[in-house]
């Protein structure tokens, strides 16, 4: 991808070693030479742009006053501008997309109204994907590797149904996308349905047994010459109209010469009762008639009771898995990877930072990375450095989820840098447990760390921030007592990326 970029350089090339710049911030090591890095750490560039500050709004620099725009006419033709070419009293040219569509095929353009060419926006796209799940096991697949284990070991060995539950943006689709295509090569029929508040149950299942050939039917496998030929695919199978679970499970066991893997995904979108407590049955049905189907049921939640009801007929038959964050090396290796994919280096203190501020979240990781990469090309550079990864924080900050906005916000008030801002940062430093959960004394350690005395006043200031309907913390019940989380657990990477500039974490 370097043939993209253009070589303009102010002067300075690439340092070879690992050790480039100092770590600024306490934090996660850079990996070791040799582990993974490759060609990729090459330190920073000489000559560092200079930091850039958070101001301005999202584009940088305020919209023309009406006045210094001239309003055309209601009844003159407004013409068509061409790439390149600025309009009259407009101050940048207008946005296009840089690959139309010909015939469903994209197409570059000559060039690029962004500043990136079509090519390497492409080749960013391919390497950091925060909004799409990984869809293929490769270099660009990272860590997970036990729960990877566990979960085959579970369908494999195990025979069980498998529930994977955990907190938004850990990458659990990405883990389901790669146990199905890992259980595809070992022979499995694998069918993925993603799931939604429209669907019934009987329209799930009829659109899984559609994708099931006769040729998979019992008779058929033990006899072929006695097969009965005279149906297509198992939905067929299956009364019209609406059907029974026992119904569905003697036909699902009918199944012969495969072991099919139905992989439910964002089941977390199911809020019928009665699907819930039809597939709960289902599972029960299935393990006990020892039929070739598994179901991997895949969503976000804290527990499997919220995502299949308290069923405890069940328990046996499933295993539960639940998603922890990503360790601090694992979050490392995610920007390493992306990096070697699309021919660019990251300076050692800026992927340290994008550790700290992803706080185990893969989706944060990618998206910081992304961004500040985008950011480091459109300046016709191949090594990302700190004024790259200040663009990519502002970016992400204004262009949040709006839900995570008005809640941070509601939250402190009109005093966004007072004590419930305070409380809120240092909430988001503490180490949590797989859960997202933690002691309020572990807030009021991190506050006297930061030279706040008062611990009193930060207990009071967490109890009011987890007070109300709208709170932005909630107290957990676990094992030893109460503890503390955040209601949305990524509000955890978005505190940090809205006060990153005034705590001196850029």
């Amino acid at each position: 991808m370097k043939a993209f970029f253009s070589k303009r350089r102010d002067g300075g090339a690439h340092e070879r070693s690992l050790g480039g710049t100092a770590a600024i911030l306490p934090g996660p090591r850079a990996l070791p030479p040799g582990e993974g890095a490759g060609p990729l750490d090459r330190g920073r560039s000489e000559g560092a742009a200079e930091r850039r500050p958070l101001s301005g709004g999202p584009t940088g620099g305020g919209a023309p006053a009406r006045s210094e725009v001239e309003r055309p006419r209601m009844d003159a033709p407004l013409r068509a501008l061409r790439p390149g070419q600025k309009g009259a009293g407009q101050p940048e040219d207008i946005p296009r997309f840089t690959m139309p569509v010909a015939n469903g095929i994209r197409t570059a353009t000559a060039q690029a109204v962004s500043g990136i060419s079509p090519e390497a926006s492409r080749a960013l796209r391919e390497a950091f994907t925060p909004t799409r799940p990984k869809q293929e096991v490769n270099s660009l697949f990272i860590g997970r590797l036990n729960t990877l284990r566990r979960v085959i070991a579970a369908i494999e060995e195990e025979r069980a149904h498998v529930v994977l539950y955990g907190d938004r943006g850990r990458g659990k689709t990405s883990l389901a996308n790669a146990v199905e295509q890992i259980a595809g090569q070992a022979g499995y029929t694998t069918l993925k349905l993603t799931c939604s508040a429209e669907l019934s149950f009987e329209d799930m299942f009829r659109g899984l047994l559609r994708r099931i050939p006769s040729s998979y039917h019992r008779s058929a496998a033990e006899n072929p010459f006695s097969h009965n030929r005279n149906f297509h695919s198992f939905d067929e199978r299956l009364p019209p109209g609406s059907f029974s679970v026992t119904q569905l499970a003697d036909v699902l066991d009918e199944i012969g010469g495969t072991h099919v893997l139905m992989v439910l995904d964002e089941y977390d979108r199911v809020t019928a009762e009665d699907v819930k407590n039809k597939l709960a049955e289902l599972i029960k049905n299935l393990t006990d008639m020892g039929s070739p189907v598994t179901l991997f049921v895949i969503g976000v939640a804290e527990n499997v009771d919220q995502l299949l009801g308290k069923h405890p007929s069940i328990q046996r038959a499933l295993v539960a898995v639940h998603l922890p964050p990503m360790t601090d090396r694992e979050i490392e290796r995610i920007i390493l990877a992306g990096a070697e994919a699309a021919s660019l280096t990251f300076a050692t203190d800026v992927r340290e930072r994008i550790v700290l501020l992803s706080k185990g979240l893969p989706y944060f990781a990618q998206l910081l990375s992304l961004h500040a990469a985008r950011a480091a090309v459109s300046r016709d550079r191949d090594h990302v450095e700190r004024a790259d990864l200040v663009e990519a924080v502002k970016r992400c900050s204004v262009e949040a989820d709006r839900s995570l906005i008005e809640a941070y916000h509601r939250s402190l008030g009109r005093d966004d840098k007072g004590a419930g801002a305070d409380a809120l940062y240092h909430a988001a430093q503490v180490d949590v447990d797989d859960y997202g959960s933690f002691q309020p004394e572990d807030v009021v350690a991190v506050a006297r760390m930061g030279g706040a005395a008062d611990g009193e006043r930060t207990r009071d200031m967490l109890a009011r921030l987890a007070d109300g309907e709208g709170a932005v913390l909630e107290w957990v019940i676990v094992p030893s007592g109460h503890r503390l989380r955040f209601r949305n657990q990524m509000m955890r990477q978005f505190v940090m990326l809205m006060q990153a500039e005034r705590r001196g974490l850029l």
